[in-house]
């Protein structure tokens, strides 16, 4: 049994403060593309729509959007209200983190483990983005201490605990399903009732979010999506990480007996290298922030095994100053960077435009765009003309549309614009697009050009040129539109 002193009571508290300082920094960004089609939703009219949501995939899991949808039913709309429930889930991760690390590792280590949850970049990204990462991290250091508390004592309450644990993260954390597999297997070794009793919940779960939620949000394009970055994802530093679990794991498989310890640490190496398989298989896409939910089980594989292979009470101050200089640089980085402004200005690009627009003039919103200029319409107010919205350069993953790399053309893209544009109209035109260099490189055509070029040659030269982060609002002034 391992007690929390005073002095890991001060940790856990600083260590939570850091979260939400970091987590608060940039809050009320604006939100960008891949965040407002899920704000969309979590805001249509009614459940259906947003666990269906009609223009885009549904990939956010669903307790993540109904305690989101209650958030903003509590607090309104705001660029904050829709990143509070990735803030709690940040604070549940790092405070599940270092519980958890106190139970299988020393002190300075438990620090050091929970500090690279914690100041880790992608993580401070995803604790105010409103996306559902941070509570995929908070299920996987939540369901790794529910089993280390069953491994320590299996006990039939403890099995209650873990099974209610499994089965409530499957609901805000799909990746969960790795971590099945060797969880199984361990408690099958303590008893194989338990086992098969854990199993079926989990079973039971599995099959009702993929009927109910899962398969009518599939479609090629997503897989096709993950594919295209699958092959930069291996880097040299990826690979070595993975190479470093299969040692560990290998390793383990040669101990015998297997005690809670081992039986934790291989727990957290067999996600790893499940992920790693599941991505070159293009299953999975292990990016950034589709990886993240496994850093818990990374860290925690490869600090028991330095903590075994080098027994000694010195490595404590290292650890410690590790941890530190990790926080350090990483804080340092979050405003270096700016990480407090918008990815993309969506907010600052429809005030703008809605400021200038005129209700005679033509606004064309680009598909890449429309979830952001939907977001602030709702959020904001639109008094303006009834926006026209473009239907090529469509991001992934819109429902119905081909996004792969490469539908866009140039004879498509030139058709689209001119179909909105009436012939002989007199007038201001606005177009409203991304710039995001990113989204152009998977579409293979920077668009944005294209229209303006478009409009340009049919009589449309261009006015005041508008560029905020990653966005263009860009006037063009016609005499009389060719066709």
């Amino acid at each position: 049994m391992v007690t929390m002193t005073a002095r890991s009571r001060v940790s856990l508290v600083i260590l939570l403060f850091c979260t939400l300082a970091l987590g608060l920094f940039g809050i009320g960004r604006s939100l960008w593309l891949d965040e407002a089609w899920v704000a969309n939703s979590i805001h249509a009219p009614s459940l259906q729509e947003m666990f269906y949501y009609p223009d885009w995939l549904q990939t956010s899991p669903p307790s993540f959007l109904l305690l989101s949808r209650a958030a903003i039913n509590l607090v309104g709309l705001s660029n904050a209200s829709f990143r509070l429930v990735p803030l709690a889930f940040a604070l549940i991760a790092s405070a599940a983190m270092f519980i958890l690390s106190r139970r299988v590792l020393s002190p300075p280590f438990a620090v050091l483990a929970s500090a690279l949850i914690v100041f880790n970049p992608a993580f401070v990204e995803y604790s105010h983005s409103a996306k559902q990462y941070s509570g995929e991290v908070a299920a996987t250091a939540l369901v790794l201490l529910a089993t280390v508390l069953y491994l320590e004592a299996p006990s039939r309450s403890k099995l209650l605990l873990l099974t209610i644990t499994v089965v409530l993260s499957l609901t805000f954390a799909y990746p969960v399903v790795f971590l099945l597999p060797a969880l199984l297997a361990a408690v099958w070794f303590t008893n194989a009732r338990n086992a098969a009793v854990l199993g079926a919940a989990a079973g039971v779960a599995l099959f009702l979010l993929w009927a109910f939620f899962i398969r009518f949000n599939t479609a090629p394009e997503l897989r096709a999506f993950w594919a295209a970055d699958a092959d930069a994802l291996f880097t040299p530093g990826l690979i070595a990480a993975v190479l470093v679990v299969l040692a560990i794991s290998l390793g383990l498989l040669l101990h015998r007996p297997l005690e809670a310890r081992q039986w934790t640490q291989l727990l957290c190496a067999t996600p790893c290298l499940l992920l790693a398989i599941a991505s070159v298989s293009h299953w999975y896409p292990a990016t950034q922030r589709m990886r993240l939910w496994v850093l818990p089980c990374f860290i925690l594989a490869c600090l028991i095994a330095v903590e075994d292979l080098f027994p000694t009470k010195r490595l404590g101050a290292v650890a410690i100053a590790i941890a530190i200089l990790f926080a350090t640089v990483n804080v340092r980085d979050q405003i270096r960077d700016h990480r407090d402004l918008a990815e993309e200005d969506f907010s600052g690009a429809f005030q703008y435009l809605k400021d200038h627009a005129r209700p005679g003039d033509l606004v064309l919103v680009h598909a890449a765009a429309r979830e952001g200029f939907r977001l602030y319409s709702a959020m904001l107010g639109w008094n303006g003309p009834p926006p026209l919205y473009g239907n090529t350069g469509w991001p992934c993953c819109a429902r119905g549309k081909d996004a792969r790399p490469g539908q866009s053309t140039e004879v498509s893209v030139i058709q689209d614009v001119t179909s909105m544009i009436p012939r002989g109209f007199s007038g201001q035109i606005w177009l409203f697009y991304s710039t995001r260099p990113s989204h152009w490189k998977y579409v293979g055509l920077n668009e944005g050009d294209l229209w303006r070029k478009t409009a340009w040659e049919r009589g449309c030269p261009p006015g005041p040129y508008m560029s905020l982060k990653n966005l263009a609002v860009s006037p063009m002034e016609c005499s009389s539109v060719l066709r």
